[in-house]
């Protein structure tokens, strides 16, 4: 008869699914257990950490980084082997680079019915005009389509905005082959891709709205590229015409089309052996002759290519087996060396990086520590540390409130880069991507000092939609503000709650009696004061000031909208 009582009990699963656990739900440890699929959550399982782990989930200390209002878990425990690329643990360490992913995850926790699809919101300024506004472009040559004048003008505008930080391009041998291509008709010359590459960012860095200029170079570009049969190793020009045309990608275009023409990048690198430092006596083919300043500069910008664009994504990027290339010459005006002293904790972002998240603990505070003048290396810098951010928040990493502090001053020189550049018609492609991420960020560390900076963030944000007023800029500024308002509704309903419990005990008195019920010490809460009284570090508190700001004034968070609406 207990035999049968036992079996009678209900069975509860050995191993519950995270939004189960997290929700404290009845979890049938299927996948999709019976619970995700009724109300719409994310299933997934992560593996438990056999270390001692920092805790998100409680927001007891502030001024430190909790995962209200998104809970992550711990995915790697010490001593643990690199996960194989179709392992749960693989792929939740690839989710957790996403942005996209990111974002997604908080509005669930916020708001499952309500919550943004899945999408990388502000990834770039998106596309300045849709192509049917302006009507399709045949490819032409270059000198078809601009005057050596006006190429000449275009380039001196890259050379001077976009060159200084990814500079992979001789400037005197180039406008010697530009001058050298007006005075000699060449048919099908792969340099054309060069040159109208060149041109194409030129203009994307000097006009704030697409010409039928533009759009002609962008096609003369990829026609070329696309035309041209790699039937021997592919020549620099080639590559170069490449990795100019992803620069652009990752401007205008979207993640996945240029992810696909990153990963051909890297596969042209590693075709032409550019990414390859052979000694002289090897019997392996050395690749085409190029100055190897030149070469591992190219070699750096499109690995940071095509290691951020697969981050942001949640895709596998495409790695050699050789290490990183050797960091170019420094020069005076040139930042190109700075931004690919980043590259080597970027890889450890890798989520096949076995040192991966272990690493990342301690690197945190060295990126910090980086100081760097330059705008675009300013938001080059925080991308990385919001990237870091969301690994660590899925380790359950505990950030220390001062840490937290620098996070934020670097945060708040991120805006104020993102502003400047964007004044300066620089549409990097992390003007917008910054932005929008550091509002999602504020909103998880949620402390007064995050919440702060919230309005500085709306309004930066707003401002790179109103100046490059596109579709996908649109949605994205929508889109944060709507994890605002979703916020600020889950923040009034805690206020409610907090209310009700407040005035549970009397629910027929009048809130303006309330002040004088609290003035005596015999009321309701003479235990506050008492403990206070007892303890030292609270003696200097004011707890007047704590009741009535609980009870009087609106909840943190509220009237955040009210400044923030679009004009």
């Amino acid at each position: 008869m207990a035999d049968a009582v036992g079996h009678a009990k209900r069975k509860r699963s050995k191993v519950a699914c995270e939004p189960c656990r997290e929700r404290k739900r009845k979890c049938n440890g299927a996948s999709p257990c019976t619970t995700c699929n009724d109300w719409g959550y994310d299933c997934y399982y992560g593996v438990l950490p056999q270390r001692k782990s920092y805790n998100m989930t409680q927001r007891s200390t502030p001024g430190v980084i909790s995962s209200n209002p998104i809970s992550l878990t711990s995915s790697r425990s010490e001593g643990q082997t690199d996960p194989p690329p179709d392992s749960p643990n693989h792929v939740r360490s690839l989710e957790a680079n996403s942005g996209a992913a990111f974002v997604r995850k908080i509005g669930l926790n916020m708001d499952p019915e309500n919550a943004p699809k899945l999408n990388l919101f502000g990834w770039n300024i998106g596309a300045r005009q849709s192509l049917c506004d302006i009507g399709p472009c045949a490819s032409l040559p270059i000198v078809d389509i601009i005057s050596e004048k006006d190429m000449k003008d275009l380039a001196n505008v890259y050379f001077t905005k976009v060159d200084p930080c990814y500079g992979f391009i001789d400037r005197h041998a180039f406008y010697e082959r530009l001058e050298a291509r007006w005075r000699v008709s060449i048919s099908n010359n792969i340099y054309d891709s060069v040159l109208s590459g060149v041109a194409a960012l030129g203009s994307l860095f000097s006009q704030r709205k697409i010409t039928i200029t533009e759009l002609s170079l962008v096609e003369s570009a990829c026609s070329r590229l696309d035309l041209n049969q790699v039937s021997e190793p592919p020549s620099v020009d080639l590559v170069t015409g490449w990795a100019l045309r992803v620069i652009y990608m990752r401007m205008t275009s979207s993640p996945h089309s240029t992810w696909i023409a990153s990963s051909t990048l890297m596969h042209l690198i590693e075709a032409s052996g550019l990414h390859l430092e052979l000694p002289s006596d090897t019997v392996l083919p050395h690749s085409t002759p190029c100055d190897p300043d030149i070469r591992r500069r190219l070699v750096g910008v499109s690995q940071h290519l095509n290691m951020w664009t697969s981050f942001d994504l949640g895709l596998s990027r495409v790695s050699f087996r050789s290490s990183l290339p050797f960091p170019p010459s420094q020069k005076a005006g040139d930042y190109t060396t700075e931004l690919l002293s980043l590259l080597p904790i970027s890889a450890s972002l890798d989520p096949g990086n076995t040192e991966g998240d272990r690493v990342l603990e301690s690197s945190l505070p060295n990126i910090l520590h980086g100081v760097h003048s330059q705008p675009p290396l300013i938001l080059a810098q925080c991308n990385l540390v919001l990237c870091v951010l969301r690994r660590l928040g899925k380790l359950s990493f505990n950030i220390p409130p001062t840490l937290t502090e620098q996070i934020l001053t670097l945060l708040k020189r991120g805006l104020s880069s993102a502003r400047s550049l964007v004044q300066d018609c620089c549409p990097w492609h992390h003007v917008a991507n910054v932005p929008f991420h550091t509002i999602c960020i504020l909103l998880v560390i949620d402390t007064r000092s995050s919440l702060a900076i919230l309005p500085d963030a709306m309004q930066t944000f707003e401002l790179v939609a109103s100046i490059y007023n596109t579709d996908a800029m649109r949605q994205a500024y929508s889109t944060a503000c709507l994890l605002v308002l979703l916020y600020q509704q889950r923040r009034g309903e805690d206020m409610k709650v907090f209310s009700n419990a407040l005035y549970m005990h009397d629910q027929h008195e009048d809130i303006d009696t309330l002040p004088q019920q609290l003035d005596s010490t015999s009321g309701e809460f003479a235990w506050l004061e008492g403990l206070v009284a007892d303890i030292p570090s609270l003696q200097k508190a004011d707890v007047d000031r704590f009741l009535y700001a609980n009870i009087t004034t609106p909840p943190l968070g509220m009237d955040l909208l009210s400044n923030m609406a679009p004009n």
